[in-house]
C-alpha cells in the first residue's frame, strides 16, 4: 500500500474540520444557546527520567461573553514513554464550575498519546478515558474522548505553524442527575502557533464547541483560545 501523498496530508486539516461538522445535526445547532468564551491554557511538561514524564496544566475559562469565570481546570499527570512517538499517561483533574452556580468535579484519566510526522505535517492522536466524580451526580460518569490534531509549518524557519484539530466526546454510561450515555460534545479548532524559543510555544485560535445537553437546549460556544506551552 502506498503512503498518503503530501498534498493529501496537507489537506487533512480542512477535511477534519468538515467531518466534525457532521457530528452535530443542523437542526440541533440552530436551537442551541450560544455564548462567547475565552479559554487560556498554560502547560508545563518535562522529563523526570529517561522514560518518565511530568505534566501540569492550569486553564481558566471565562464565559457569559468572557465576563465571568465559568470553569477552572487544574490537571497534573505522569507519563511513560514507550518509544519516541508513543506515551501512556495517568492524570488527575480538578475542574470546578463557577457559573451559573458552583459545582465541584474531580476526574481521573488515562491517556494514550501518539505523535508522528508525515512530511512537514505533524500529527497527534490523543485518546483519553475519564472517570468523573461530579457533585450532585449519582455514581461515576465514564467519558471517552479522542482528538486528532494537525500542525503544518508556514514559514521557512518553521517557527510559525497553522493548527487544526477535532475532538469528539462520548459518555459510556448514564448517571442519576448527571451525564447520560451517548454523544456529549465536539470541538473544532483552527489556529496559529509561534515557537518563541526551543522551550516556549504560543498558540491562539478559534474553537467551536458544541455541547449536547440532556435537559434544556444544547450549547454552542464560540471560544477564543490561547495556549502557552512550556517544555523543559
Amino acid at each position: 500500500m502506498k503512503p498518503p501523498s503530501r498534498s493529501l496530508l496537507s489537506a487533512l486539516p480542512a477535511l477534519l474540520l468538515a467531518s466534525g461538522l457532521l457530528c452535530v445535526p443542523a437542526s440541533q445547532a440552530r436551537a442551541a444557546d450560544t455564548d462567547f468564551q475565552q479559554w487560556t491554557q498554560v502547560t508545563l511538561q518535562g522529563p523526570l527520567s529517561k522514560r518518565w514524564l511530568g505534566y501540569f496544566e492550569v486553564q481558566p475559562r471565562f464565559g457569559q461573553d468572557a465576563s465571568a469565570l465559568e470553569r477552572l481546570i487544574l490537571r497534573p499527570a505522569l507519563g511513560y514513554r514507550l518509544n519516541k512517538n508513543v506515551s501512556l499517561w495517568q492524570g488527575y483533574g480538578w475542574t470546578p464550575q463557577f457559573q451559573p452556580a458552583y459545582g465541584d468535579e474531580h476526574r481521573l484519566y488515562q491517556q494514550l498519546l501518539v505523535e508522528s510526522k508525515h512530511g512537514k505535517t505533524a500529527l497527534t492522536n490523543r485518546t483519553r478515558l475519564e472517570e468523573r466524580l461530579i457533585e450532585g451526580a449519582g455514581g461515576t460518569s465514564v467519558r471517552f474522548r479522542h482528538m486528532a490534531r494537525f500542525a503544518y509549518p508556514i514559514s521557512r524557519d518553521r517557527r510559525w505553524s497553522v493548527i487544526a484539530y477535532d475532538e469528539f466526546f462520548f459518555n459510556l454510561n448514564s448517571t442519576e442527575s448527571g451525564p447520560k450515555s451517548g454523544f456529549d460534545q465536539n470541538r473544532l479548532y483552527l489556529g496559529i502557533s509561534r515557537q518563541l524559543n526551543p522551550q516556549v510555544r504560543l498558540e491562539t485560535g478559534y474553537i467551536w464547541n458544541y455541547v449536547n445537553r440532556t435537559s434544556g437546549p444544547d450549547r454552542s460556544l464560540n471560544v477564543l483560545y490561547t495556549w502557552l506551552a512550556i517544555t523543559l
